[in-house]
């Protein structure tokens, strides 16, 4: 396959090669089972080109503290492509931008800002915004400024020496919905312009947090080479629940990068759309389950069928079972398998595979001939791959599940006779095609 073939599939499978810089690096052992092997080959498959392979060796020498491994010469693609990166050409003319940007975008945002205000008010009473510690570039303090989306003093004592964990029960009326759809970090853009953060960088930490992690996370501290960011690609494709050390391995590539104004650009439209798009729909669902009758509870969710993906089951040393219902933390199958090593391979609704690793162990027997198994991730790699395209935790979804190809595929299953779009073929259609 030649370069520009090989950039024109990197394109088909991920956007801005965040998911393959994700996806090469870090990987779990090598799996058992031949049939494992095969199915994390499918899974897992992405170019070994471009800025996404240089991107990929970076991670693994910053993870195993060897030296990155360097493209021979005449495997260098020819062409040139622009990656997302936080180290600016010129301090002084990249804190223009910023400034610049963020009195810009302050403007825009002000009514929004106000009516959040007058709704946190109203819910919740004072104060209105937060303000706590974190470390900025080079080390140094400053006090950032947040919708207040807490129970203040509860939170700080659980959160003394780790961040938030999921289901804390601690979200003010108003503040579930503000942290899901990251409108709680709004006033941020004033600490843009005092300076102490950029639009984009790794996202902002406490004391507590960068001193209990850079002992453990190998090139942490890199992420404070430049200033914290209120956008970034860990903001964006990640989760809260996402492990530090995927972030830290991320961020760490981003810190080397060189700014790509380009690329900024197209976050700093990509995410308030994203954001905008999934209030809208938070809205609407809990409009329409107002007077609603709640459906009987079955033991097992089925995050599969609410987040539009396909699940299957690859048990060690085994083939491939059909997941009837999936939620966090247990998986009900058709037909009884092996518990221990295996692996959940989440088909996304353009045919685009994605392979995470659990351990799993029989917890009850379900209804005739059903299982039901508990499982966890096995990596913490793995841990976002949940996170991301199964839980759907985070900012901006994976393209398949941007808002124009739902209406298409709606439309296709209610008419049946729309033209099957190339975006949307099966990923065995695309290698046929091939």
């Amino acid at each position: 396959m030649s370069y520009k073939k090989s950039g024109l599939a990197l394109r088909r499978y991920m956007f801005w090669g965040v998911d393959a810089k994700l996806a090469n690096s870090a990987r779990p052992e090598a799996p058992k089972s031949k049939a494992l092997a095969l199915v994390g080959q499918l899974a897992n498959s992405a170019p070994e080109c471009g800025p996404e392979y240089v991107a990929k060796q970076a991670e693994a020498g910053a993870v195993s503290g060897a030296p990155a491994r360097s493209l021979p010469q005449q495997q260098r693609p020819q062409h040139r492509r622009a990656t997302f990166g936080f180290l600016p050409r010129s301090e002084l003319l990249h804190r223009l931008y910023n400034a610049t940007l963020a009195g810009g975008l302050f403007v825009l945002a002000l009514p929004l800002i106000g009516f959040i205000s007058l709704l946190v008010y109203l819910t919740q009473g004072r104060p209105i915004f937060y303000r706590g510690l974190r470390t900025g570039q080079r080390g140094k303090p400053f006090e950032i400024l947040k919708f207040r989306t807490l129970d203040t003093a509860t939170a700080a004592m659980l959160t003394r020496d780790r961040v938030l964990p999921n289901g804390s029960g601690l979200e003010t009326p108003l503040g579930g919905f503000l942290r899901e759809t990251r409108l709680d970090e709004l006033p941020q853009l004033l600490n843009v312009l005092r300076g102490d953060m950029n639009i984009c960088g790794p996202r902002p930490v406490r004391p507590e947090i960068a001193n209990m992690h850079r002992s453990k996370i190998r090139n942490y501290d890199a992420r404070f080479n430049v200033k914290p960011g209120l956008l970034g690609p860990a903001q964006a494709f990640m989760g809260h629940g996402t492990p530090k050390a995927v972030r830290a391995r991320l961020n760490a590539a981003m810190c080397s990068n060189p700014v790509s104004y380009r690329r900024e650009f197209e976050m700093i439209l990509l995410v308030p759309s994203c954001v905008i798009a999934k209030a809208f729909s938070i809205f609407i669902s809990k409009l329409l389950a107002i007077g609603r009758k709640p459906d009987v509870q079955h033991p097992v969710g089925n995050l599969a069928a609410e987040t539009g993906v396909d699940v299957q089951y690859c048990c060690d040393g085994s083939g491939l079972y059909p997941v009837l219902r999936i939620d966090e933390a247990h998986i009900l199958l058709s037909e009884g398998c092996v518990a221990g090593p295996g692996a959940l391979i989440i088909t996304l609704p353009n045919g685009v595979k994605r392979m995470a690793r659990i351990c799993s162990e029989r917890k009850v027997l379900g209804a005739t001939g059903q299982w039901v198994l508990r499982y966890k991730p096995a990596s913490d790699y793995s841990h976002h791959i949940l996170e991301r395209y199964l839980l759907q935790r985070v900012v901006v979804p994976h393209h398949s599940h941007f808002l124009p190809w739902r209406v298409i595929r709606a439309l296709r299953r209610k008419f049946g006779g729309i033209g099957r779009s190339p975006g949307l073929a099966t990923l065995p259609e695309q290698r046929a095609k091939r």
